[in-house]
């Protein structure tokens, strides 16, 4: 044997190659298997490796391990079924040691169901039965007594879903007391009262060390203290039927320091505009809004007070969608107050009637040199568009653009591609919407002259003129191919 697989440095990282993954799970784990027969050298790291992740089985696999329920759980050929326990005895002390050999070595668990609980009574609810768990993904709605059995000092992302927040606030305080490096917490809870949104709010103020963290709409407090946060790094937020009253008079925040991600999904815009106008965001790079309405008023608000915070300077990607329409008209061109922001990545922006294009967008697309991929779409139908040189101008500031979803003008043919040398090369995804179009052949002749790896054009719906400018486009391609082919 080579003296390299002897090194319990190295092995690890050789063996992770036989992880399983969605497509040969069976397969990754008899290599591992197999790896940890070969010799006393390779048992460890193989076993740790294959006992890592037990899946969407649970605690089935350890449970496999009792003499007694194997015949119940595994078919002669050795294949895992699902097995009804209700009626069997709880683990005794002898078989609990043998439930327990492997738990060490679980990094992630993943508990759907608590069928198979009561074999568990004989171990003390003290217990620390996972030492070495990484991660708890509970789809438990309901309390259990047995909670705290998983709850590892070492856990460090711990995920509730189907959370009934007055049933699970016992559990909620035990991650606080039992799990001290837990930095990656999940809460998919919904908030239907008062009392719901202060147990939720207490439960967030206990972790202090949070780096990521994905739960309903908070209160003022609560977002006081993640403000605070020096290690926080993720926020998500989701909004349920309880409207969280936010005290505007007393909105004191901290900068959120260290804050690269802002995810919410809120039915209503004002209290998220007074979150962002009282605080800072200085290392902010992500911001998702997901509205059930916006109303123009809020919609300039909202983007004025992202670029009158210092996030101006570092904010890379913006996802803002309004899912209803609003019973009025803009009457600015909102899209002129993003223009401070240079480091622009991706950017996309579905707002009802709110999307100004005319001179604006060239303006603000001149100024995003690195934007990659652009999203401007106005669910109502697109009632301001640009025309082809509009476009043209606008691509020269945006080198690297490869997606782009716009509505375009393109009735009113206003370039000649013949007597045009710009060609922009980056550009791969050209989405159209429902815009119109009379002559497609021209269409398709600027597109292929001046988009050259643009092989097709996405349209919304069913658009026969769209389905002609491809057919042409396609047309274009294979004379080229051919041109090329007799040279």
């Amino acid at each position: 044997m080579h003296p390299v697989l002897l090194s319990l440095d190295i092995l690890p990282e050789i063996f992770t190659h036989f992880l399983p993954d969605s497509s040969s799970d069976a397969r990754s784990q008899e290599s591992l298997a197999a790896l940890a027969r070969t010799c006393k050298t390779f048992y460890e790291p193989a076993m740790d490796l294959l006992w890592a992740d037990t899946g969407n089985r649970g605690i089935n696999p350890l449970l496999g391990c009792v003499t007694r329920l194997q015949p119940l759980m595994y078919r002669v050929c050795g294949e895992s079924i699902n097995f009804c326990s209700r009626d069997l005895e709880p683990l005794s002390g002898h078989e609990a040691c043998q439930f327990l050999r492997h738990a060490s070595r679980v990094r992630s668990l993943r508990i759907r169901t608590d069928e198979h609980f009561h074999l568990l009574k004989i171990l003390p609810i003290e217990t620390c039965v996972f030492p070495r768990l990484l991660q708890l993904y509970w789809y438990l709605h309901r309390n259990s007594r047995l909670f705290r059995l998983f709850l590892s000092p070492t856990l460090c992302h711990c995920s509730l879903n189907h959370c009934v927040l007055r049933v699970a606030h016992s559990d909620l305080r035990s991650i606080v007391t039992c799990c001290p490096v837990l930095d990656n917490l999940s809460i998919w809870a919904t908030v239907y009262t008062s009392d719901d949104l202060l147990l939720l709010s207490e439960t967030v103020r206990s972790f202090k060390r949070l780096k990521h963290l994905l739960c309903p709409l908070l209160d003022l407090t609560a977002w006081r203290h993640l403000s605070n946060l020096p290690t926080l790094v993720t926020v998500m937020n989701l909004e349920g039927p309880y409207k969280v009253p936010l005290d505007l008079d007393d909105l004191t925040l901290a900068s959120f320091l260290n804050l690269t991600t802002l995810c919410l999904h809120v039915n209503t815009a004002a209290g998220i505009i007074a979150l962002i106008q009282h605080s800072e965001f200085p290392s902010l790079k992500g911001f998702k809004l997901y509205i059930g309405v916006l109303h123009r008023t809020e919609a300039e608000k909202l983007f004025r007070a992202l670029s009158q915070c210092k996030a101006c300077g570092t904010l890379e990607h913006i996802d803002i969608v309004s899912q209803r329409p609003a019973d009025e008209r803009p009457d600015s061109p909102v899209i002129r107050h993003f223009l401070c922001f240079k480091q622009l990545q991706t950017m996309r922006l579905s707002v009802h009637d709110a999307i100004y294009f005319d001179n604006g967008l060239v303006e603000a697309m001149s100024s995003w040199p690195h934007i990659r991929s652009l999203e401007l779409i106005d669910p109502c139908g697109g009632l301001h568009t640009i025309t082809f040189r509009g476009l043209f101008t606008a691509l020269r500031s945006c080198p690297h653009l490869c997606n782009l979803r716009i509505y375009m003008d393109a009735v009113n043919i206003d370039i000649d591609p013949e007597s045009e040398s710009f060609q922009h090369t980056s550009l791969r995804t050209f989405h159209v919407g429902s815009s119109h179009v009379e002559d497609p052949r021209a269409v398709a002749r600027i597109i292929f002259s001046m988009l050259p790896c643009v092989s097709e054009v996405a349209h919304r719906g069913s658009n026969l003129v769209w389905d002609e400018v491809n057919r042409q486009l396609k047309s274009f391609a294979r004379s080229s191919s051919r041109d090329m082919s007799l040279r």
